[in-house]
Order: structure tokens, then C-alpha cells, then sequence
């Protein structure tokens, strides 16, 4: 009988051994999916700034490679000053861009894409010589072992939305527009006329906000 007791109680613990590993190894597994569906939102969001600042940093040269943005001297010697006339310098760039993002989430995704992302890239024009580029990617992935999420009521696809932005860094385009524009308006404009000018404007501001207010 003491034997037969014995049996009994190390089944019982076997089968409570067997029933805790299996809890344990399912959390586990779940904790690596709600992982990877936070790591494929970092991705995506990094994605989207870093395409914007590499394609805002190397815009005035769009054939030189994202990824190193280096730029020999031939290539600033031969920098046109007209380079912002037309969509030619828009157009290179946000192919370059859409490219360098889709390379960019292909090498570094954990997860299974289920359909190619939407990667859009913009050229916004700020004030007078500058500008900001707009990166939006929107892409849908199957997150490893998404399985487990759902047995919490979350889905195993997810759909992650970003939108990077940065300022264009084309330090000569700028120089050469400020010093344009002051020649310009040093010839043609007394510097009295154009003072009065922002204070008109400068009132007329002051006034607008004190009546919405």
C-alpha cells in the first residue's frame, strides 16, 4: 500500500510538473510576441525618421548612396545653382527615398510581411531656400508567434503607421537665396520702407490675436 501511495503521489507531481512547464513555456511564448510587435513598431517609426534625415542630409545629391552619403568634390563643383528649378531633384529623391526605406524594413523585419509596404516621400516647401522632407510608411506584418495573441483577443496582423520628418540641409542652396533675396531688396528697398512694412504687419498680427482671443 505505501508503495502504491508512493506511485500515486509522484504521478500527481509529474502531471503538476507537466501543467505549470506547459503554463510557463505558453507565457514565455507570449511574452516573445508582444515582443515582436513592439520591436516591429520601433522598425517602422525608425524607418521613417531615418529615411527623412538620410534623404534630407544628401538631397542636393540624389545619385550618392543613402547609406554611407558620402560626397567627393567633383560632385559639389558640379552642384548646379539651378537645381531647384523643376520636379527633377524631387522626383530622384523620393525614389531614392521609397527605395532606401523598403531595403531598410526588408534587412532588419523579424516579421512576415503580408503585402508590400506603402512608402510615400514628399518634398515640402517651408519659406524662401527651405524646405523638409515627409517620409510615410504604412505596412502590415504577421507577427511570430502571433498565435499566442490571440488566445488574449489580439490579432496576429498589424497594420503600423509612421511619418518621419526632417529639415533639408542644403547649406549653399540657402546662402546663395539669402544673399539673393538681400541683394535684391538692399537695391531695390530702403531698409526704412521695409522696416515699416514689418511693423505694419507685426500690428496687424497683434490685433488678430487680441480679437480671437
Amino acid at each position: 500500500m505505501l508503495s502504491s501511495w508512493r506511485r500515486a503521489k509522484d504521478g500527481a507531481l509529474a502531471i503538476e510538473g507537466i501543467i505549470i512547464l506547459t503554463i510557463l513555456i505558453f507565457f514565455l511564448v507570449f511574452l516573445m510576441g508582444f515582443g515582436f510587435l513592439f520591436y516591429q513598431q520601433w522598425l517602422v517609426v525608425n524607418t521613417a525618421n531615418d529615411t527623412a534625415y538620410r534623404i534630407a542630409q544628401s538631397y542636393a545629391y540624389p545619385n550618392t548612396d543613402p547609406v554611407m552619403g558620402f560626397v567627393n568634390a567633383s560632385l559639389k563643383s558640379s552642384l548646379s545653382p539651378y537645381r531647384y528649378i523643376g520636379s527633377s531633384l524631387k522626383d530622384d529623391n523620393a525614389e531614392k527615398g521609397e527605395k532606401f526605406a523598403e531595403w531598410r524594413l526588408d534587412a532588419t523585419s523579424f516579421a512576415y510581411a503580408v503585402s508590400e509596404p506603402e512608402i510615400h516621400v514628399e518634398t515640402v516647401y517651408d519659406a524662401f531656400a527651405q524646405r523638409h522632407i515627409v517620409v510615410d510608411i504604412k505596412a502590415t506584418y504577421e507577427i511570430p508567434f502571433g498565435g499566442a495573441l490571440s488566445f488574449f483577443g489580439l490579432k496576429d496582423t498589424v497594420t503600423y503607421h509612421a511619418t518621419g520628418r526632417a529639415m533639408i540641409m542644403d547649406v549653399s542652396d540657402y546662402m546663395y537665396g539669402v544673399n539673393t533675396l538681400n541683394a535684391i531688396t538692399g537695391s531695390t528697398l530702403k531698409s526704412e520702407i521695409i522696416k515699416t512694412v514689418d511693423s505694419i504687419l507685426g500690428l496687424i498680427n497683434t490685433i488678430r490675436d487680441a480679437m480671437e482671443d
